[in-house]
């Protein structure tokens, strides 16, 4: 989309893991409604018994690799990079599934690489299966809006988190500046909806400049349901999107991952396509709650 190149360049730069804990918060987590072990069936078990091992080695996805690997050969990009991962069904009682430590490990060996194909993340992304045992220390949720909760700073070129939405919850409309979104869903239900840009928005436009009289409604481009485990990709020549959770009932956990990181977004009024700026900041670092005092001094994040 031509639009893009266009748009206002919002500053980048390596987010800071680094924050102030406070230790002495009262404020509980909610218990969650997701298990926190996979019981194996005896099906299951008599099934990973029967199969040759070989077999269940073959049962990686190999022709999204071999095509991935076809997209770097035409772009003199690594091919050793990228490998398949180990289907999540096969031994999944014996410990051999892709954790997510697994995840975040091969994440931070493939953006070590000076270019990186994001295809192949978002292979990586889906190849994770959800366990709530792995990321429920990342789930911390705030009663009053979703949350952004990191789990990985990366090496400067990626970071990976967690966010909780609670029942009702919903992102504004948002763009990624000049970064690539994969969000993945982790348990619960989200629905995405995606917008073309506004027609007034150029790289020149100021948002205190805007003509209110040449503002528009958004035009709605796209929406998809996003269940436990499913995947979507955005950047800005794709549109912008908004993330809600429609439940009034149930929560809802996602994974997203964005490369570059950023510290700043624009966010849109869906009435008007009227332009501000967003940061970024986090409720949690590593699982543990950034401060009250440090919470309090940040603007509230409208992206993910």
């Amino acid at each position: 989309m031509e639009r893009v190149g266009q748009q206002q360049q919002c500053v980048k730069r390596r987010e800071d893991p680094t924050a102030v804990m406070d230790y002495d918060d009262d404020e509980r987590q909610q218990p969650m409604p997701w298990p926190t072990k996979r019981p194996c069936s005896r099906a299951t078990i008599q099934m990973q018994v029967q199969r040759p091992l070989h077999q269940r080695n073959n049962d990686c996805n190999n022709s999204t690799v071999d095509a991935i690997r076809g997209y770097c050969r035409k772009r003199n990009m690594p091919l050793d990079v990228y490998r398949p991962v180990m289907h999540q069904d096969s031994d999944r009682c014996g410990g051999s599934k892709f954790r997510l430590t697994d995840l975040i490990n091969e994440l931070h060996r493939v953006f070590a690489e000076d270019r990186v194909n994001v295809e192949y993340v978002q292979y990586l992304m889906e190849s994770y299966r959800s366990d709530p045992a792995e990321w429920l220390k990342y789930a911390k949720f705030n009663k009053f809006r979703y949350t952004r909760n990191l789990v990985d700073a990366g090496n400067g070129k990626f970071n990976l988190m967690v966010l909780c939405w609670g029942e009702g919850d919903g992102s504004s409309i948002h763009n990624h500046p000049e970064s690539d979104c994969i969000m993945k869903m982790l348990a619960g239900q989200l629905t995405e909806v995606r917008f073309a840009w506004p027609e007034t928005c150029t790289a020149n436009d100021d948002e205190n400049e805007e003509d209110d009289r040449q503002l528009q409604p958004m035009c709605e481009i796209g929406r998809t349901i996003l269940e436990t485990d499913g995947v979507c990709h955005i950047n800005d020549s794709m549109g912008l999107h908004r993330v809600e959770n429609a439940s009034h009932t149930d929560k809802a956990v996602s994974l997203h991952l964005y490369c570059p990181p950023f510290e700043e977004c624009s966010t849109f009024n869906q009435h008007t396509g009227h332009k501000t700026t967003a940061k970024s900041t986090f409720w949690s670092i590593y699982g543990e709650k950034v401060s009250k005092k440090r919470a309090e001094e940040q603007v509230p994040a409208d992206d993910n």
